[in-house]
């Protein structure tokens, strides 16, 4: 029997395990992938808008060369937390069923080295982010190989046309990433100006389009896409672009069915569980919503540095539980 079971080894997740073991509690993180698995998803060389203090865990620094961290200096710090704090981490490991009640819950899951798998645990933490399931567009075409719902590295798309289609930062930093890696973007945004950018990223961007080296299509959704082709519809009328590529870069969502067969409420406006603010308690007592998720929909509201202490309050309410017993 568990103190806590940890769903998700994200920073919000991480954080929450080192808590857990600072009190004495006796928990473990499952994971479904490796470890902060989300940062891993980030474009190759991508700079955290964050300094290092704010992003990192415990009483643990960051060091890093610059300013600010990079997607590889943050992965090799989460992995070097994990390993210098000996927290019990199980990767690549899917919880598939939560059932019980407060006091007494049974997580069954499916480890890739041990199959089908089962805890007992007094409280279950989630913290499995929001960004595994993907928004589609829901258009034809949009299953084709050619498409992308994440963006890596520019470099496999020089001389090429592409078409990114969103318009805040990730679809920004994209299309800017893929024009200097030599490919001919088009940005396709439903909005007839860009919202929510880094403010560093906007003169760029601007720079660029007024040049021509970026077209940015606004007030335009996307129709069709076909393989050597896409058709947009702007201002009323049909627009079709030869296209090789399309990054979909449309935001993510959380995994609603997951969370709804916990027994907690989504609130269907915005997908944010139901959950108490202060203590991250969901509507199913001994059951704690952390990190980017308690946002559902608006994740730009959770970041690293203000998820990375929904953990600690997490372990003192349960800590104020347990006295209060």
């Amino acid at each position: 029997m568990y103190d806590a079971v940890i769903i998700g080894s994200g920073p919000a997740g991480l954080a929450a395990a080192y808590a857990a073991k600072q009190a004495g509690l006796d928990y473990v993180v499952v994971e479904r992938q490796c470890i902060v698995h989300t940062i891993y998803r980030f474009p190759t060389g991508l700079v955290f808008y964050s300094t290092p203090e704010l992003i990192s865990l415990g009483d643990v620094p960051m060091i890093v060369q610059g300013l600010k961290p990079t997607r590889e200096e943050a992965l090799n710090y989460y992995l070097k937390f994990v390993e210098s704090q000996e927290l019990k981490v199980n990767t690549y490991e899917e919880v598939t069923r939560i059932s019980g009640q407060d006091g007494d819950f049974e997580i069954e899951s499916v480890s890739q080295r041990e199959g089908n798998r089962s805890y007992r645990t007094r409280k279950v933490i989630l913290a499995t982010g929001a960004f595994d399931s993907a928004n589609r567009i829901g258009v034809p075409g949009e299953e084709l190989p050619k498409v992308f719902h994440y963006f890596k590295e520019g470099h496999p798309y020089f001389d090429r046309d592409v078409l990114v289609v969103g318009g805040k930062s990730s679809a920004v930093e994209t299309a800017l990433t893929l024009y200097r890696a030599g490919a001919r973007v088009t940005m396709s945004y439903r909005r007839g100006a860009f919202r929510g950018i880094k403010y560093w990223v906007l003169p760029d961007l601007e720079n660029r389009i007024a040049e021509g080296s970026i077209t940015a299509i606004m007030n335009s959704t996307v129709k069709e896409i076909r393989q050597t082709d896409v058709v947009l519809e702007a201002a009323g009328t049909e627009r079709v672009i030869p296209n090789d590529f399309v990054f979909c870069m449309t935001g993510h969502t959380p995994d609603v069915p997951f969370l709804s067969g916990t027994g907690v409420r989504v609130q269907p406006n915005d997908n944010v569980p139901v959950h108490d603010p202060e203590t991250f308690e969901s509507n199913v007592p001994g059951i704690y919503i952390i990190g980017v998720i308690t946002a559902g929909n608006v994740s730009s509201d959770i970041f690293i540095e203000n998820s990375r202490l929904h953990g600690p309050k997490v372990v003192e309410h349960i800590l104020g539980q347990d006295e209060i017993s």
